[in-house]
């Protein structure tokens, strides 16, 4: 909830942001990976799958993940398991295949079928999350038309998180060439999920262009537009005429000023190709089969860490608009 009265500037802002961007460079990076999928009922595929039913079966079937996978729902239904880090993709593979194989099995034990690509195209986009967050998000979306309504419900993905390693602006240039590298690689053929994000507001979702990670990650966050404000009832209110972090930490807004809270929560509704929070978080693949994630990661851990993947790549890639 913002303040009443000003606490945080714009200068206060940036260095929070930039501070909190990128973690000291690692010998040994660990990997972390955020799995997605659309889910549908076996009996009706056109029938979204509801958060008390995902829920209820997870529930039933016991203990938590038996290594650590944690299991959100997304605002269309969409199904989300995320790992902890680990210090090696082979050990990341053998966990999440693990945690996998309990989640689909209590899924399938409530009738409920995960599936493994990137856009729906069958079915309108349609929120079954009723949250303050995702109410307004889809508010501030459907101001610019259908494209963010598709995204938030409509899509699913991988995401795959890496240390920084090595020199840090290696590893930056590095991390945005492999996810273009990897988005050609594995994708579905064009018109995609990329494709839906690339018609979305571009001050959230386009490169962030400059060659240093934390002050570039800075510069792009307070130039984003902000997308809610959140109130003392805990209901968060669309902005839909444009302003950036900037100019609420700088001018205000009739619902108050922004404090630090409100500065971390813009930041997760920022959607570029990689994101740094602290680890760089790569964001350009669709949802993928059992057969294709595992090479996705290690072609990602390979391209990001230090060694002569990445040397390779820095060498050989194309670079990154703004290199």
């Amino acid at each position: 909830m913002p303040s009443p009265s000003r606490c945080l500037t714009a200068g206060d802002a940036f260095t929070i942001v930039r501070d909190r961007a990128v973690h000291e460079p690692t010998a040994c990076p660990a990997v972390g990976l955020e799995l997605e999928w659309l889910s549908h009922h076996v009996d009706d595929a056109a029938r979204r799958v509801t958060p008390a039913e995902i829920q209820l079966a997870l529930a039933a079937a016991g203990a938590p993940l038996p290594c650590g996978g944690r299991v959100t729902i997304e605002p269309g239904g969409q199904v989300e398991l995320s790992s902890r880090p680990f210090a090696s993709v082979a050990e990341l593979v053998d966990a999440v295949r693990t945690d996998l194989a309990v989640l689909r099995a209590a899924l399938a034990d409530a009738g409920i079928a995960l599936c493994s690509t990137g856009l729906d195209r069958a079915r309108p986009p349609e929120r079954v999350v009723d949250q303050a967050r995702y109410r307004a998000m889809e508010a501030y979306f459907d101001a610019a038309g259908v494209d963010g309504r598709t995204m938030m419900c409509n899509s699913a993905s991988v995401q795959i998180n890496v240390d920084v390693s090595g020199d840090r602006r290696d590893a930056w240039r590095a991390a945005n060439i492999a996810a273009r590298v990897l988005a050609e690689t594995f994708n579905e053929p064009s018109p995609n999920r990329l494709d839906v994000w690339s018609r979305i507001d571009p001050s959230r979702t386009r490169l962030v262009p400059g060659r240093d990670p934390a002050t570039a990650w800075a510069t792009y966050a307070l130039a984003a537009r902000v997308m809610f404000v959140r109130t003392g009832d805990d209901e968060c209110v669309p902005v839909l005429e444009p302003m950036t972090f900037a100019a609420w930490a700088t001018r205000g807004h009739p619902l108050g000023w922004p404090d630090e809270c409100d500065l971390l929560e813009h930041l997760t509704t920022l959607f570029p190709p990689v994101r740094p929070r602290g680890w760089f978080e790569i964001r350009t693949l669709d949802a993928l089969d059992d057969d294709r994630w595992p090479r996705a990661v290690e072609l990602a851990a390979a391209l990001t860490c230090d060694g002569p993947e990445r040397r390779a790549l820095l060498r050989h890639g194309e670079a990154p608009a703004w290199a």
